[in-house]
């Protein structure tokens, strides 16, 4: 497996960092290396979103995005992207935001959309907060049903954990996937034995992930088989709700675990639940997600001229 190219790679905190136009408008621009074939990865879009958020929240100390529901309604470019902001609901502990990512007929100059030619891609809702001003009656209330092996992370950093190991992903049906080149993914190196007769354990599956080095890249060992996809599949996001539960520290962390479980794949439409933990295994933020199941082509199909829809 060849290294990835520095080009694949980019700081997300660069890639979604937005640059005022007005006082409501943002523009930023999608990067390439967080496409999946030719469309931004839609978490990464959503993602925008809550920079913008966060910098329009900036006079009212409100950084932390605790509630986000987004609705994918056109899939977005790699390029230019303008984001307008209303102020649904100001408030002194929670402000509620609706933000609209646009691409299309964007202009240099106010009013900065053209009506009729640019395109809604991405709508939100958007709740944010001061989450180190939080305060008030905590309890203990939730565990990770199941628990899967214990980590080492200082063991898994080099690949050599007892349970865990790095995923390869080279030969994707897209090729490589430079979204896929800015994160690693761990998983198990032997699933455990399903505890639920009735439920299908490919439905369900942890990760510890972590973004890359931004400067190397470190070989899976030989004996290691590249992840293969006998079919080329697009997924695209129809909608997703965070719930943030708490904050990161200001330094950030390297590890944080995920379990991801589908309920139900059927014509061509599949759910997904998302749970982040962090290191200690402490509840970070919940998620779901509406995805379709498409046929590859049609990401990359029409982007000569007009977009696309879903």
């Amino acid at each position: 497996m060849s290294p990835v190219a520095k080009q694949d790679r980019v700081p997300f905190s660069q890639a979604i960092s937005v640059t005022p136009l007005d006082k409501h408008t943002y523009t930023v621009t999608l990067a390439p290396q967080l496409a999946i074939g030719t469309v931004p990865n839609g978490g990464y879009a959503a993602s925008t979103l809550l920079s913008a958020a966060k910098y329009h929240l900036t006079s009212r100390s409100q950084p932390d995005t605790i509630a986000a529901q987004i609705a994918f309604l056109n899939r977005t470019a790699i390029g230019k992207a303008y984001i307008v902001i209303e102020d649904t609901k100001p408030g002194r502990t929670l402000s509620v935001l609706h933000a609209t990512l646009y691409q299309e007929g964007l202009l240099d100059h106010a009013p900065w959309i053209t009506p009729g030619k640019s395109k809604k891609c991405l709508v939100a809702y958007i709740t944010n907060t001061d989450l180190q001003k939080e305060a008030g009656h905590s309890l203990l209330t939730y565990s990770l049903p199941s628990p899967p092996p214990p980590v080492n992370l200082s063991a898994l950093a080099k690949n050599e954990d007892r349970h865990w190991h790095k995923m390869p992903l080279d030969g994707h049906a897209f090729g490589r996937v430079k979204a896929l080149s800015n994160m690693e993914y761990h998983v198990l190196r032997s699933p455990p034995a399903p505890t639920d007769p009735t439920i299908d354990p490919r439905s369900t599956i942890d990760l510890w992930v972590r973004l890359s080095d931004l400067e190397g890249y470190r070989p899976p060992p030989p004996a290691e088989k590249p992840f293969r996809f006998d079919q080329v599949f697009w997924y695209p996001t129809v909608a997703l709700n965070l719930e943030v539960k708490k904050p990161l520290p200001e330094e950030g962390v390297e590890w944080l675990f995920l379990r991801v479980t589908a309920k139900q794949i059927r014509n061509g439409r599949l759910d997904l639940e998302v749970i982040v933990l962090d290191e200690k295994g402490e509840l970070v933020a919940l998620s779901t997600h509406v995805n379709l199941i498409v046929d590859g082509a049609r990401n990359t199909a029409g982007r000569g001229g007009t977009q696309g829809k879903l």
